[in-house]
């Protein structure tokens, strides 16, 4: 049987999907807008479109995450595996971890944000039933699975080959660089603290296991539980509560002490958890010998795409970082 060589995922991969992500998500933005804005909101013409063009955006993340692979024959190192029940329970307990652990800071910003005087969008609208129907679809199905081919597949695995960092360091570097890049690309200032403590954890979770498939299951039930959350009624009693909260004595300290403690006690179960029961370590760049001869890697594990995946993850980020920054300008005009 013809052997297959496949190189080692390289940084210019995770690079090139960033940035093409990236831009994706900008064009695709303009065109819902111009499109949009020529409906009739609350039409069943306004929720199918508006579904599409979302749905469509997430597309763009997924061929941006599994093109390049294919076009200079390569693989990811973080890609779907069979999961064991274990790791599927670990994946729900551990996303409860993460919303009582690091929403506590991410309230503190919405609210600090919100009473100086910032108007932020809502994601979803509960004005018709067919809108919601939609939404859950693509918040709870579609994005989970294309954002984590994209984060936790692509750009996961290229940072597990950028630049000569020592072992002990690589995992610190991949998490970090991994949920910056996750919260950047949302271009969302209510939502930034808690999409990279989320995007950390789940980048933590697909290394540790080497599967990103509880990474999905994570971001699936965080996007469910955030949907529930959102509910009108939920969300003005929370508000209100949050409110008297903070605005009473010494509230918005005691609030950001205890939102600390939550988030440092979150990551240090994550961190346990994953190492008790996960215990990967980042696969090492050079090619690996105990795959199957079929599947042996090509020698050449890099090819040198280090500068240029740090140049084109650079750009990507460098635009997010514009928007995000454009954005949280316009919310308090």
């Amino acid at each position: 049987m013809k052997q297959r060589l496949l190189k080692r995922y390289s940084a210019v991969e995770g690079g090139f999907s960033y940035v093409t992500a990236v831009v994706a998500f900008l064009v695709m933005t303009l065109i819902y807008s111009a499109v949009m804005g020529g409906l009739e909101e609350g039409t069943a013409g306004y929720d199918v479109v508006g579904f599409l063009l979302n749905t469509l955006i997430q597309f763009c993340f997924l061929i941006a995450a599994l093109q390049p692979a294919r076009v200079l024959g390569s693989r990811h190192t973080y890609y779907f595996a069979k999961p064991r029940p274990r790791e599927c329970l670990i994946a729900v307990g551990l996303t409860v971890v993460c919303v009582i652990g690091f929403d506590a800071l991410a309230v503190a910003l919405t609210y600090s944000l919100k009473a100086n005087g910032f108007a932020g969008g809502t994601i979803v609208s509960f004005d018709d039933p067919l809108g919601i129907v939609l939404s859950v679809f693509r918040i709870v199905l579609i994005a989970p699975v294309c954002e984590e081919l994209l984060f936790r597949g692509s750009v996961l695995s290229s940072l597990g080959v950028t630049g000569n960092i020592p072992s002990r360091r690589r995992v610190s570097f991949m998490v970090v660089t991994c949920g910056l890049l996750f919260a950047l690309i949302h271009m969302n200032p209510l939502q930034t603290v808690y999409q990279f403590m989320f995007g950390c954890a789940l980048a933590y979770v697909t290394v540790r296991f080497a599967n990103i498939i509880p990474a999905i299951i994570m971001h699936a039930l965080n996007n469910a539980i955030g949907f529930v959350l959102s509910i009108p009624a939920i969300d003005g009693a929370l508000a209100v509560w949050v409110t008297s909260v903070m605005e009473s004595g010494y509230g918005i300290a005691i609030w950001l002490i205890v939102g600390a403690v939550l988030a440092v006690l979150a990551a240090f179960i994550i961190r346990f958890v994953g190492r008790k029961f996960g215990g990967h370590e980042p696969i090492s760049p050079e090619p690996n010998e105990t795959r199957p001869e079929e599947e042996k890697f090509h020698p050449s594990a890099d090819d040198g795409g280090t500068l240029a995946g740090l140049i084109l993850t650079s750009v990507g980020a460098l635009i997010c970082i514009v928007m995000w920054v454009t954005t949280l300008v316009a919310g308090f005009v």
